[in-house]
């Protein structure tokens, strides 16, 4: 699409680091959009592909510049730069010209990354109690035969290339929070998390954007219905979520064997000593997909059912509902049952919009009134789906981010003028 308005009266530049990624779609490219289709602003993103002169000069004469969870010394470098800029006349001297808006983003709490998340090799920093970790420190876990293995030692294990370093990740880190500090403003998805970057971090300047939904990146599909009476349960996600269902090894086992018409679809990362408890034949297991060829199959996938099993925790605490949100998608939106955590309980409604457990054992009852019921299926999926576009569509939440940006601009206008 273009990306000039010759109306709008604001323009935002944004540093894609993430490019082709989930967090680059939600957290820059979707609000973006937002602002672009709603007429308020024009926009660049800045994937390092246009000339040097041309980044530089976007950066540099933007009303807004967005930065998605970075620090460190670049970073930090363009920051001093902005803020050694100072007001002057356009070159036709009909106005007033201020430096950018610096805005810092971020939609994970990256101080509590779980050691089962791989990104810990770069990103942890904390033991499973929450305690910090010292360099040489070593995190063992036990395996579901009693095996005691090490999962991670400081400078020796590696993932993906990458050593896991206890003192360079708590330095990003720290550059992270720096960023965060220094900005004008942060925006971030999730209630838990602006108060944490608030109260924790000492934010001053903190807006939830939610990520949103753009209904038409997803392409319909209206699937044949199925003639074998099976009811397919979907779950989708990375090794991050092995906390979360850990408690339910158990319990996904006697639904499986009390629904023989159930089929678990394992959409990603599969837990050998969960999903093992799961019969062959009313287990599917399906391979990831890079994230450009997530919506297609996210719509072809055919689910009855959405899982959205969460521990509660502070790195689960500052996640978005976007599972749910994505779930509502397809020609026949799904039900969803959530464990009763934020975010999830934070927006959905039990017995509305979604269900949501409290235990292993109400999870296996509510699940098991979904496989039974088509009719609250369908209920729960339709008003989820209302409640979506209500509150979620991105032409929406893209108005309070621009009157959230606006509010900036006025306040570095106030204070460079003093």
């Amino acid at each position: 699409m273009p990306h000039f308005l010759e109306n709008a009266n604001m323009g935002v530049y944004a540093l894609d680091h993430a490019k082709k990624s989930a967090c680059s779609y939600y957290r820059i490219r979707t609000p973006l959009r937002g602002l672009y289709d709603n007429g308020l602003a024009n926009i660049f993103i800045d994937r390092h592909h246009a000339p040097s002169d041309i980044r530089h000069a976007a950066l540099l004469n933007a009303d807004i510049v967005l930065f998605f969870a970075l620090g460190g010394r670049e970073i930090n470098a363009s920051i001093d730069t902005i803020k050694m800029m100072k007001p002057g006349l356009s070159d036709d001297k009909s106005e007033m010209i201020y430096p950018p808006s610096i805005i810092f983003d971020i939609d994970d709490n990256l101080d509590w990354v779980h050691p089962f998340n791989e990104a810990f090799v770069r990103l942890g920093t904390r033991a499973y109690n929450g305690t910090l970790l010292k360099p040489g420190d070593v995190l063992k876990t036990t395996m579901g035969d009693g095996e005691e293995i090490t999962l991670w030692e400081d400078r020796i294990t590696s993932r993906g290339g990458e050593v896991f370093d206890v003192a360079r990740n708590a330095q990003g880190i720290r550059g992270i929070h720096e960023t965060a500090r220094r900005a004008d403003g942060v925006t971030v998805p999730a209630p838990a998390l602006a108060q944490y970057y608030r109260d924790v971090i000492g934010c001053n300047n903190v807006y939830i954007y939610p990520n949103s939904i753009v209904p038409e990146d997803y392409p319909q599909a209206r699937l044949a219905p199925r003639e074998d009476g099976s009811i397919r349960i979907l779950w989708q996600g990375g090794g991050s979520h092995m906390p979360d269902w850990f408690p339910l090894r158990d319990a996904v086992r006697e639904v499986a064997l009390k629904y023989p018409q159930a089929k678990f679809v394992i959409w990603g990362t599969a837990f050998k000593w969960v999903h093992d408890n799961i019969p062959e034949d009313q287990l599917e297991l399906v391979e990831w997909v890079d994230y450009e060829g997530y919506k297609p199959w996210r719509m072809l996938i055919d689910a009855d059912i959405n899982l959205c099993p969460l521990v509660k925790n502070q790195f689960n605490a500052c996640k978005s509902a976007i599972k749910w949100y994505e779930s509502t998608m397809p020609y026949m939106p799904e039900a969803t049952l959530a464990a009763n955590v934020p975010p999830y309980s934070d927006e959905m409604t039990d017995g509305e919009t979604g269900l949501l457990y409290n235990n292993p054992k109400e999870f296996v009852e509510k699940l098991g009134s979904l496989i039974e019921q088509a009719e609250l299926r369908r209920k729960l999926g339709e008003n989820a789906r209302r409640w979506v576009i209500e509150n979620r569509h991105y032409m929406q939440t893209s108005k309070g981010l621009y009157e959230f940006y606006q509010e900036l601009r006025s306040a570095k206008k106030v204070a460079l003028e003093v």
